[in-house]
C-alpha cells in the first residue's frame, strides 16, 4: 500500500519472471529478508579520468584512494542508511567502496519501505520471493540508488563449464590428455611460479548442488599431474555458504590448473550461494577486499548466468548494470578478470537463436573461449577450434556477438561480426582461447575416482589466470585489464587455431553458430596466448599512459549503466 511519502520509480528493477512461474500468495509478512542498496558513484569524477585509472596508469589504488575517487559519496550512503533504520530496517553493513547498504528486515517492513508486495512463486526448483513491477524508493534517497537487490532470491540459472568423458571426431591426430605444464610449455608461458600473488577463484551453487573440493583429491590430482607440489589454498566463505568438501568436478579443476602454472601463489577460493545477491556479494569481496580479507590480482571465473539479451530472466537491467560495474572497478584496481566462454558453443538458452553467456560477454572482462590441442611433437603441436562430437555427447567453445554491450572501442578494428539473429553490432566473444577439449584435457581425480581427462573453457580461464600470475610476479606490478593492450598487439602473440578437419565453427544442436578464420573469429578470439610474448608486450607497455580506446570503454559502459539509472524527481 503506497504510504504519503513522495516516491520514485527506479528504473531496470523490474524482475522478468518466465511465463512457467507461477505467482502463489503475499510472502508472509514475518519472514526476514536481507537487501542489498547500490549507490551510484560519487557525483563528479570525469569518464577520462575513469579511463585513464582503468587502462592502468598506475599502480593499484589503496582502497580509500578508490573509495574516495570512485565510491559512494558518503553523506549520500548515510542518507540511505538513516531511510533503512526509519523504516525499520537493521543495517548490516555500509561500505564507500563497495557502494553498498546491506539491511534486513520482515517482510512486512520491507514492502512499505520501498513500496512493493512481496509475493512467493513456484518454479521447476521449488519456490521463491519475488515481485511485479518496479521497486519504488522515496523521493529524499531515489537520485542514490541504482539497484535494490535480495527482493527476489531466486536460484540464478547458472552452469559451471567443465565436462568429462566426451570423445570427438576431426580433432588433430593423436589428441590425447594433456597436463597444465605441457599446455604452458607449448604456449611458451614464461618461467615463474606467481609468488607474492593472489588468484581469487570464484564457485558458486548451481542446479548440481553446492560447489566444493575434497582435500585429497587435490592432492591425487597434483601427483596424476606429474607430482606437482600442493596449492597454497584459502578458503574463503560469502554469505556463510561453506565449502561442502565433495568434489564437484568445477572447483577442484581451477584449483590445481591454476596452482599447477603457479605453484607459490595463493588459491583465494570464494564460495558463493545461487542468488544474484551472493553473486554480487562475492564480486564485492574479490574486488573490494575489507581488512583481514585476500586480495586477489587475478580473478578466474567458470560459470556462465545464462545469456545477456534483454528479458532474460535471471538479473533486472539494473542488476546487470550492477554486475558490469564491479568489472569495472577491478579494473580500475588493477585486478586481471578471466571469464570462461561456455562450453556448448552458440547456444546458451534459446534452442533456436546464438546467444553469447553471461559474464564472458561483459566489455571489462577477458572472455576465454576452447580449442583442441593434439599432434605433439617436442614443441609443435596442432590446435583446433574446440568442436567434438560423439555418442556420450557434444562440446564446443562458446562464443559471440553480445546483445546487451556494444562493441568496445578495443574490438573496432576486429571485424567483429553482426549478431546472428538481429544482425546488430555487438561485443564479440570469446578475446583468447585455449586447451579445452576433454581429449586433450587434463587429469582430475573427483571423490576418489580413478584420474580422469576433465576439460571445457572452465580449464582455460585458470590456465591463464597462472599465466597473468607468472608475469605479475617476474614484472613486479600487475597486468591489469588486458583487452585495450591485447588487440593491439602483433599476431605473432597468438597461435594460428585451425578449423579442418572438424568442425570450424562454434554450431550446436540446433543452433547455428560463427565460423572460424583468419585474425579474431567468435570461436577463439584471436587465438591462444604465447606467454612470453604477452609479457614482453605487458613489460613495454610500462606505466605509460592509457590507449585511447581505453576512455571509449568507460564511455560504453556508462551507456549500457545508464539504462538502469534511477528515474530523476518529477
Amino acid at each position: 500500500m503506497r504510504s504519503s511519502v513522495a516516491y520514485e520509480t527506479l528504473k531496470g528493477s523490474e524482475h522478468p519472471h518466465p511465463a512457467s512461474h507461477k505467482r502463489l500468495k503475499p510472502t508472509r509478512g514475518s519472514e526476514e529478508v536481507t537487501l542489498t542498496l547500490l549507490l551510484r558513484r560519487k557525483v563528479g569524477p570525469a569518464v577520462a579520468q575513469a579511463g585513464r585509472v582503468a587502462a592502468g596508469a598506475s599502480s593499484r589504488p589503496t582502497r580509500e584512494a578508490f573509495a574516495s575517487e570512485r565510491g559512494a559519496d558518503p553523506k549520500e550512503l548515510a542518507d540511505v542508511a538513516a531511510f533503512a533504520r526509519d523504516a525499520g530496517l537493521q543495517v548490516l553493513q555500509s561500505d564507500i567502496a563497495r557502494r553498498s547498504v546491506i539491511v534486513r528486515g520482515t517482510a512486512d517492513a520491507v514492502n512499505k519501505a520501498f513500496n512493493v508486495q512481496l509475493h512467493d512463486y513456484a518454479y521447476e526448483r521449488g519456490t521463491y520471493r519475488s515481485h511485479e513491477g518496479p521497486v519504488n524508493l522515496p523521493s529524499t534517497i531515489a537520485p542514490y540508488v541504482e539497484a535494490v537487490v535480495g527482493l527476489t532470491n531466486r536460484q540464478v540459472h547458472a552452469q559451471h563449464f567443465s565436462t568429462v568423458k566426451r570423445r570427438g571426431v576431426g580433432d588433430p591426430p593423436n589428441t590425447q590428455p594433456l597436463t597444465p605444464i605441457q599446455v604452458a610449455n607449448l604456449y611458451g608461458f614464461p618461467t615463474g611460479d606467481g609468488s607474492g600473488q593472489t588468484i581469487g577463484l570464484y564457485e558458486m551453487q548451481t542446479n548440481d548442488g553446492a560447489a566444493g573440493y575434497a582435500i585429497s583429491d587435490i592432492a591425487a590430482t597434483m601427483a596424476a599431474l606429474g607430482g606437482l607440489p600442493m596449492p597454497h589454498i584459502i578458503d574463503v566463505p560469502v554469505d556463510n555458504v561453506q565449502n561442502s568438501g565433495q568434489s564437484d568436478g568445477e572447483t577442484g579443476l581451477d584449483i590445481t590448473v591454476a596452482g599447477a602454472i603457479a605453484p607459490k601463489a595463493t588459491i583465494a577460493v570464494y564460495f558463493a550461494g545461487g542468488e544474484t545477491q551472493n553473486i554480487i556479494h562475492t564480486l564485492q569481496m574479490m574486488i573490494h577486499p575489507q581488512a583481514g580479507e585476500p586480495t586477489p590480482s587475478v580473478i578466474s571465473i567458470s560459470y556462465g548466468w545464462g545469456p545477456d539479451d534483454e528479458g532474460t530472466s535471471n538479473f533486472s537491467d539494473s542488476e546487470f548494470a550492477q554486475i558490469s560495474g564491479l568489472f569495472e572497478d577491478a579494473a580500475t584496481n588493477k585486478i586481471t578478470v578471466l571469464v570462461s566462454s561456455g562450453d556448448t558453443g552458440a547456444f546458451v538458452e534459446s534452442a533456436t537463436e546464438a546467444q553469447t553467456s553471461y559474464p564472458a560477454s561483459d566489455i571489462w572482462v577477458t572472455a576465454c573461449g576452447g580449442t583442441t590441442v593434439g599432434n605433439v611433437n617436442g614443441p609443435s603441436f596442432d590446435e583446433y577450434v574446440w568442436n567434438d562430437v560423439g555418442a556420450a555427447g557434444r562440446g564446443a567453445t562458446g562464443g559471440g556477438v553480445s546483445a546487451r554491450f556494444p562493441v568496445p572501442p578495443y574490438q573496432a578494428s576486429a571485424s567483429v561480426p553482426v549478431r546472428i539473429s538481429t544482425s546488430q553490432p555487438g561485443r564479440g566473444v570469446p578475446d583468447i582461447a585455449g586447451n579445452a577439449s576433454e581429449n586433450s584435457g587434463y587429469l582430475q581425480v573427483i571423490n576418489g575416482s580413478q584420474p580422469q581427462p576433465v576439460g571445457g573453457t572452465s580449464a582455460v580461464a585458470p590456465l591463464y589466470a597462472g599465466l597473468i600470475a607468472r608475469i605479475n610476479t617476474n614484472l613486479g606490478r600487475s597486468a591489469g585489464f588486458l583487452n585495450p593492450i591485447l588487440y593491439t598487439l602483433p599476431a605473432t602473440t597468438f597461435g594460428v587455431v585451425e578449423g579442418a578437419p572438424g568442425p570450424a565453427n562454434n554450431s550446436y544442436g540446433h543452433v547455428t553458430g560463427y565460423p572460424a578464420g583468419p585474425g579474431w573469429d567468435a570461436c577463439t578470439g584471436l587465438g591462444s596466448v604465447r606467454g612470453q610474448a604477452l609479457q614482453t608486450a605487458l613489460a613495454g607497455a610500462g606505466l605509460a599512459a592509457a590507449p585511447p580506446s581505453a576512455t571509449g570503454v568507460v564511455a560504453a559502459a556508462s551507456a549500457v549503466r545508464a539504462t538502469a539509472e534511477p528515474a530523476t524527481a518529477s
